[in-house]
């Protein structure tokens, strides 16, 4: 970060937000997340695997892409309300 700017995590604080807002901003997170591995980090490490027999860049592809799998198993409970319970005050 640079200049002068707070950065928006506040680890004192505790969210004012509904839990259904908490959860909408966790699914938004998430889908940002996953597009930002599809679109960017998934097709440059494709691309890094092709060019090389390297088992590190092989590795990294199959880590991102592992990582995508996950997203879209959590966005899919979060989804279903598999996961209400962690955001629910009760």
């Amino acid at each position: 970060m640079s200049g002068n700017a707070k950065t928006l995590y506040d680890p004192h604080t505790s969210p004012s937000a509904s839990p259904e807002q908490q959860m909408l901003a966790v699914h938004t997170f998430l889908r940002q997340c996953r597009a930002w591995a599809e679109e960017r980090e998934i097709p440059k490490r494709s691309r890094s695997a092709k060019g090389t027999e390297s088992p590190e860049s092989a590795a990294k592809l199959e880590a991102w892409l592992s990582y995508v799998r996950f997203l879209n198993h959590t966005i899919v409970e979060l989804e279903e309300g598999s996961l209400d319970h962690w955001f629910r005050e009760d």
